[in-house]
């Protein structure tokens, strides 16, 4: 059995993609538990000093203004003040920094067929990395420790493929619209659709991983 089959159980895969790929969002808590603590500060370190170059600290959307810390390279010393310091310590591509991440990468693109980008998110608590956007991705998101709460609205009013230059402009022009709220707690994971408009925020520090499933060629405009 697949990671993700083993997370969709006892729903089928032929039945998640026929129900909820790319249409809806969806929720299973507790199915993620053979996953908890994957995200951890011990696995940080492991990709910080294997210099995997794309380990950011954004807060509210914005990098630190030090220039040093605006490399994509972080230590352990410089992700643990900017968490400190209220910042999301993010990595990208992590599938090409750790084997587990390779491991996990590898199933999913196993399924789909299809380019996969995994992200780490550790987010300190009552903090939000980004406001309102959507992904060009599918996203599966897996909470490995903490809590955090995800707000989902269905996006009405941007085109395919999307074009994510146009997205605060879309946003603007979104009536407003039924908004889902979905609490992960760790063990829980949550699927996000392309183009779904969504932002989380920390209730208390929180890890956990998304998984990117690049089904829809972005706009080249």
């Amino acid at each position: 059995m697949s990671i993700l089959e083993e997370l969709l159980s006892p729903l089928t895969l032929s039945e998640f993609q026929t129900h909820y790929f790319q249409r809806e969002a969806f929720a299973a808590p507790f199915k993620a538990s053979f996953l908890k603590n994957t995200v951890s500060w011990s696995l940080l370190n492991e990709i910080f000093l294997s210099r995997h170059r794309n380990c950011w600290l954004p807060k509210a959307g914005c990098l630190p203004d030090e220039p040093h810390l605006n490399t994509g390279l972080l230590n352990y010393e410089q992700a643990r003040q900017g968490f400190v310091e209220g910042r999301t310590v993010l990595v990208r591509h992590a599938e090409e920094a750790h084997p587990l991440m390779t491991l996990i990468g590898t199933d999913f693109k196993r399924l789909f067929n299809k380019p996969i980008d995994i992200q780490l998110y550790c987010t300190p608590a009552q903090q939000q990395g980004f406001d309102w956007h959507y992904d060009i991705e599918d996203v599966f998101v897996i909470q490995s420790a903490g809590e955090k709460e995800f707000h989902l609205r269905r996006n009405t009013v941007s085109e395919k493929p999307y074009d994510l230059k146009k997205q605060n402009a879309d946003f603007m022009k979104e009536p407003r619209s039924q908004e889902i709220r979905c609490w992960l707690k760790a063990g829980d994971w949550l699927y996000i659709p392309a183009g779904y408009w969504h932002k989380a925020h920390a209730i208390t520090d929180s890890y956990h991983l998304s998984v990117g499933v690049l089904t829809t060629a972005p706009s080249p405009h």
